[in-house]
C-alpha cells in the first residue's frame, strides 16, 4: 500500500510546488462520487437510517467480543501468518503471530472517544468505525 506519494514525481519535478497525497486515503478511504472521506458518508447514513452512536458503539463492542471468542477457541489460527520483525535497536526478532487488535480492545474507552467526521453531532468514531487494518 502506498502510504504517501507525489504523484506529478514520475515524470520529474523541476520548478514549483508538488502534492504529497495519501495513498490510503485516496485509495480507499475517500469516495470519488461525493469526493468526500468515507466517515463522511457513514455519518450521512446514520443521520439518514437513525443509526444512533450508541448504536454503533453496541456494534463495535459486539464484533469485538465475537472477535476474542473466536480467536480463543481457535477459530482463527489458520487465517494468521506468522511475521518475522527486526528487533529494534539491534535487539532479538519478534515473531507477531496473533491479531492484537481485539486483545487490546476496551469497550469503556470506546464509549470516551469523540466523533472525528463530524462536530457537533457526530457518531462515528475511531473506535467504532472499521480499523485500518480489517483486511476488508
Amino acid at each position: 500500500t502506498l502510504t504517501h506519494g507525489c504523484v506529478q514525481a514520475r515524470g520529474g519535478l523541476r520548478i514549483g510546488h508538488s502534492e504529497v497525497v495519501d495513498g490510503m486515503v485516496k485509495d480507499g478511504l475517500w469516495d470519488p462520487y461525493s469526493d468526500v472521506h468515507m466517515g463522511s458518508c457513514a455519518e450521512l447514513c446514520a443521520a439518514k437510517y437513525g443509526i444512533t452512536r450508541e448504536m454503533q458503539d453496541a456494534h463495535a463492542i459486539a464484533s469485538h467480543e465475537r472477535a476474542r471468542a473466536a480467536m480463543a477457541h481457535g477459530w482463527t489460527a489458520r487465517e494468521i501468518v506468522p511475521v518475522t520483525l527486526p528487533g529494534r535497536h539491534g535487539g532479538p526478532p519478534v515473531v507477531v503471530e496473533a491479531d492484537e487488535g481485539p486483545s487490546k480492545f476496551n469497550a469503556d474507552k470506546l464509549r470516551k472517544l469523540k466523533p472525528v467526521f463530524k462536530s457537533p453531532g457526530g457518531t462515528v468514531t475511531a473506535g467504532n468505525a472499521s480499523p485500518v487494518t480489517d483486511g476488508a
